[in-house]
């Protein structure tokens, strides 16, 4: 899966149209779809503004590898709570 297919599964997740998941990195609905489409890559700090917005996995962005969400605070507790 390339990059531009991870940024789509990653909108289509959301439930989010090319145009709101681009304001909230800061470009635009035609940038979006270049991205998705293999016309354009991602730069380095539209993959970092997606992880800070999405709270996506750098690497499952970057690679594939890992999950595609981090864990909230929240999760990380309750795996906590459960282990002790």
């Amino acid at each position: 899966m390339t990059q531009g297919e991870r940024v789509k599964e990653i909108r289509k997740s959301l439930d989010l149209t090319m145009e709101k998941f681009g304001e909230r990195i800061g470009v635009s609905k035609a940038s979006i779809s270049n991205i998705e489409n293999g016309n354009r890559n991602l730069t380095e700090q539209m993959t970092k503004s997606i992880c800070r917005e999405y709270s996506v996995d750098y690497m499952w962005l970057t690679t594939g590898d890992g999950e595609m969400f981090m864990e909230s605070d929240d999760d990380f507790m309750e795996k906590i709570d459960r282990i002790m």
